[in-house]
């Protein structure tokens, strides 16, 4: 352990802390937002709690991405964090569901800039040797303190109610806010903001050359999609009272899989463990189809858990792999972009398909399991194409 502490600069483990404390801090208020949505009388909307969220965080990725190259990786995580502060607050004061429904979107800015920083910066400060290892602890980091968002969230309304909790998360915010505001900035030339740097040329939008992993991406969110939508619900069908149980027991399962699939993917190839986090995503959605009580509900957050701690670290260094210098940030923010197509094509579909009868949360996590084997049928087809190439190269040395 010490060996691994060492490898790593201090600033990239202050940043760890600060990621795992804005991470507690939004999730911390997702298992109970149903909650207040019924109590103001939306509760034929709450399907849209995830899709309002994540749209403002599509729309803002590509800002988040050249802001975090021109005016810093540090910048643009302490705005994000500065609106998970606001947003966790301002739960406290909605009468009606438009208000709500502001609010969230508002909150969405935050999952828009500050991954985005946080990943560039991560990437800047450790050896280039060690770029899967290092995505691979930021993403325990990160699953930590979603773990204890998603717990302890839910453990605090139980016990204190959703004031105290939302001003709890929004306390975490703000930490995590003066956390970030401690670190070095490290891009060269560093340009002061303009109100100009946040009209978009077309050029700007999209780094297309992580549009492979970025499709793998998008598939495979879908079920994240479906597990925000739709597992706090589920969670009550089955007769348990934690709403954060599955969350909580997926985040665990994935701590130690994940620093492993950082190396793996540095020594076996983005691709071979991309494809394995497919594929266990894969039987978590079918698992959860057929899960009646605890065990197969347990199984599949398990399985959740491995896939996503496999497909996670492997993809963003596989785009950090493929970006060029000075673009970091964009491609990046280009990962997270199909990141949230994903999540909202995943938590709309489902959630319209669910539509508060829990008859039909069997075909919508099966849908989600169909969804998801799309990128193992890609990645099993770029992984022979990869090796063809290679063996023809061989033939023409």
């Amino acid at each position: 352990m010490k060996k691994i502490i060492r490898a790593y600069p201090g600033s990239f483990w202050k940043l760890c802390l600060a990621c795992l404390l804005f991470f507690s801090s939004f999730t911390m208020v997702l298992p109970d937002l149903p909650v207040l949505l019924e109590k103001i009388g939306g509760a034929e909307q709450k399907w849209l709690i995830i899709p309002s969220f994540a749209i403002i965080a599509l729309i803002t990725r590509p800002i988040s991405g050249k802001l975090s190259d021109k005016v810093g990786r540090v910048f643009v995580m302490m705005l994000g964090a500065t609106v998970t502060t606001i947003a966790c607050g301002l739960y406290l004061l909605i009468p009606f569901v438009s208000l709500f429904f502001i609010n969230r979107a508002f909150h969405g800015f935050c999952a828009g800039f500050t991954p985005t920083g946080f990943t560039a910066y991560a990437d800047d400060v450790v050896p280039i040797e060690k770029r899967g290892e290092a995505m691979g602890i930021i993403g325990i980091c990160n699953n930590i303190g979603n773990a204890i968002g998603w717990v302890i969230g839910s453990k605090c309304t139980m016990e204190f109610g959703l004031d105290v909790m939302f001003i709890i998360a929004s306390s975490l915010g703000l930490i995590s806010l003066l956390m970030f505001m401690t670190l070095k900035e490290t891009i060269p030339n560093k340009q002061g903001f303009q109100l100009s740097m946040l009209k978009l040329k077309k050029n700007e939008l999209i780094e297309w050359r992580v549009l492979l992993p970025g499709l793998v991406l998008l598939l495979t969110a879908f079920t994240s999609g479906a597990i925000l939508a739709l597992i706090s619900d589920f969670t009550a069908h089955i007769g348990l009272n934690n709403k954060g149980l599955y969350m909580a027991i997926y985040i665990l399962s994935s701590l130690v899989i994940r620093f492993m699939a950082g190396r793996w993917s540095d020594q076996y190839g983005r691709k071979v463990i991309s494809l394995l986090g497919a594929i266990g995503l894969t039987l978590s959605m079918i698992t959860l189809a057929f899960a009646q009580d605890i065990f197969l509900y347990s199984v599949s957050s398990v399985l959740f858990g491995v896939g996503f701690g496999l497909l996670s670290p492997s993809l963003f260094a596989w785009a950090v792999d493929l970006s060029l210098p000075g673009l970091k940030g964009k491609a990046v923010g280009t990962l997270f972009i199909f990141l949230e197509i994903g999540v909202i094509l995943g938590s709309s579909v489902t959630g319209l398909m669910y539509g508060s009868n829990p008859e039909n949360f069997a075909i919508s996590f099966i849908v989600s399991g169909i969804v998801t084997f799309i990128p193992v049928i890609i990645l099993i087809r770029a992984i022979l194409l990869e090796k063809r190439m290679k063996t023809l190269r061989r033939r023409h040395l």
